[in-house]
């Protein structure tokens, strides 16, 4: 199915953009103390003014749970796309550290086999391949 040419028009690119601020930002702002600061003392007001009971129920579970809990879910996701990517980057690193070595290990061993022949080979009296008169 072909999209409409409405949004094949639509600059999909820059709304991402915008959408992606908005929810960072939103992160930013509902993710502090202040913020929790100002719902525990919203959600205080019924006490003082019982009348503010209705508001103040619309307001929490309306706005701050239909609104603000996707925009923190959202942002979250966003937030860590950029840890996400270096510890992709840390992982990658030592990957190829441990490849790397892995092949001096694998040299190593091979000398070491080397060595150890050579040194058998003198301790037998024999002459090392490598001293050969030529």
């Amino acid at each position: 199915m072909k999209p409409p040419e409405v949004v094949k028009k639509l600059p999909l690119d820059k709304i991402s953009r915008i959408n992606d601020t908005i929810a960072i930002r939103s992160n930013q702002i509902f993710a502090t103390m202040g913020f929790f600061w100002f719902c525990l003392v919203f959600s205080l007001l019924p006490l003082k003014w019982p009348a503010a009971m209705p508001f103040v129920q619309y307001a929490s579970s309306g706005v701050l749970q239909l609104v603000a809990l996707p925009l923190l879910g959202v942002g979250t996701i966003l937030a860590a796309r950029s840890s996400d990517k270096l510890a992709k980057e840390q992982h990658d690193a030592v990957m190829e550290t441990v490849q790397d070595m892995q092949i001096l290990m694998a040299e190593l061993h091979q000398l070491h086999l080397e060595l150890h022949a050579k040194v058998d080979e003198a301790l037998a009296g024999g002459e090392p391949e490598t001293a050969q008169p030529g």
